[in-house]
């Protein structure tokens, strides 16, 4: 019998089953709220608090401390999407070590990778690559050795959720959206055309079940949708996978990825377990722990690496001592034969090499090359600047005829319209709309439904107006981002 711990913010979840992977037989499920404080963003700030609650937990259920993985989502994790020629695994990881490079790290990093389906016939292979500090790791290792419990495996949330999606979603779908909740953190995971995309988690702060609860799940799939169309994505989102998500009414969510302009099937996630246990198991609440029994891969075991470099170190420790103490008997020996020779030579090129280090042509040219390399730094933080400005002002949405045009086209023969205002900074531009003819409203609001230029229609209704005898249109429209570029 396995076990497997899920630990992220308020939320712990434990799973405990026989076997791993997709053919794996859950048992029992378990969801605690962890002590107050005690866990923030996958890091743990009361270790005192968390032993002596975990070890009441396993003392009261009577599970195991033998053969368990640990899951720990944290954005303390980083990741990358990254693709190479196809290597084994030690290249690999120095490989993915050089793509972390550029991260600002105080202490060493332990580097792990989780294997992506590759295309048919191609040399190259795909892997979503994490790097986390050393003393992250080095923390659970000891946390859970004082609670009196063996780890088999240290895993990412990520890693193991991108894995368990390959398993089951990707075998029937090739474009799709996944969506993940844990108590109040929503995992978005995107697929396209067979191959993991994009990952990204959010907190939500309204109420599971709530009507702001799911706009803001409609808000993170929109947001999705503006990655697509950013990065020139063009397959069709076959279907939006959602789980632990509790009192989820899938019709209301269907309708208001619709309005949305998501028009792809919303459903229940399924992680291929549920014939094998049956239906009493409730699978959806405990999604990111199942994702720790399901994705669990060789190379993101965290723990793997965290040992095999320790032992790596003792290794290289006795090895240089080694070399050290046979240099210095070597040494000791030439020295014995010639040490007058030796010490006039070694004096000699030692004035020579002070000499020319301390040269004022030598001087200057380090001085010079400190210079210019802090002038080519100023000006590329300069450039990043001015670059990171100009693409957020392109984001502003700008009045011009691109912009008035489609809504006077919506309305020609239909309504009347009189623009009154544009607020580039909250993207809305407000108009009065009135119609002679009722029957002609929904056709005005069906062609502002389909005009691109707006992310949002909000159509509240329409009232008759005695003093003019017309009709007055309740609209509010939201543009996209860049409209009238």
């Amino acid at each position: 019998m396995s076990t497997v711990i899920y630990i992220s913010n308020k939320q712990i979840q434990v799973v405990t089953a026989k076997g791993t992977g997709p053919s794996a037989k859950p048992d029992k499920a378990f969801i605690l709220d962890s002590p107050e404080g005690s866990v923030i963003n996958g890091i743990v700030m009361d270790p005192e608090a968390m032993i002596t609650f975990m070890k009441g937990f396993f003392t009261q259920t009577g599970i195991s401390t033998k053969d368990v993985s640990l899951v720990i989502n944290s954005n303390k994790i980083a990741g990358k999407r990254i693709e190479l020629p196809t290597m084994n695994d030690a290249k690999t990881l120095e490989f993915a070590k050089r793509e972390f490079d550029d991260m600002e790290r105080e202490t060493e990093q332990i580097i792990s990778y989780t294997t992506l389906p590759a295309e048919k016939g191609s040399k190259l292979k795909r892997i979503y690559a994490e790097a986390v500090e050393r003393d992250f790791v080095q923390d659970y290792v000891v946390l859970f050795k004082e609670m009196g419990i063996t780890l088999k495996g240290i895993y990412s949330g990520e890693g193991t959720m991108i894995k368990m999606i390959e398993k089951t979603a990707a075998k029937i779908s090739r474009t799709f959206i996944v969506q993940i909740a844990d108590a109040n953190i929503l995992t978005n995971i995107l697929w396209v055309d067979g191959c993991f995309t994009y990952y990204s988690s959010q907190r939500c702060f309204s109420e599971p079940g709530t009507a702001e609860y799911y706009e803001e799940c409609v808000r993170a799939l929109s947001q999705l949708t503006q990655f697509m169309k950013a990065n020139q994505i063009e397959s069709p989102i076959e279907c939006i996978y959602v789980g632990g998500m509790q009192n989820m009414d899938m019709n209301t969510y269907q309708i208001l990825a619709a309005s949305s302009r998501i028009e792809a099937q919303v459903t229940w996630y399924d992680c291929g377990l549920s014939n094998k246990v049956g239906q009493n198991f409730d699978f959806t609440t405990v999604l990111p722990c199942l994702s720790g029994l399901i994705g669990q891969d060789k190379p993101n075991n965290m723990l793997k690496y965290f040992v095999v470099k320790k032992k790596k170190q003792t290794d290289d420790f006795w090895k240089k001592s080694f070399i050290l103490i046979g240099s210095v008997f070597a040494i000791m020996f030439i020295l014995t034969a010639a040490l007058v020779f030796k010490t006039h030579m070694a004096k000699q090129k030692l004035q020579e090499a002070k000499d020319y280090n301390e040269s004022p042509t030598i001087m200057f040219q380090l001085a010079d090359y400190d210079r210019c390399v802090t002038m080519m730094a100023a000006g590329s933080d300069r450039y990043a600047s001015y670059t990171n400005m100009n693409n957020a002002i392109e984001t502003y949405p700008i009045y011009n005829d691109s912009l008035v045009s489609p809504i006077m086209r919506c309305a020609s023969g239909l309504a009347e319209i009189e623009i009154s205002s544009f607020d580039a900074e909250a993207g809305k531009v407000s108009f009065t709309a009135t119609a002679d003819n009722v029957e002609n409203i929904n056709r005005f609001i069906a062609k502002l439904y389909d005009e691109d230029i707006f992310m949002d229609v909000d159509y509240t209704g329409y009232t008759y107006n005695n003093t003019d005898d017309i009709w007055d249109i309740h609209v509010t429209c939201t543009l996209a981002e860049s409209a009238g570029r």
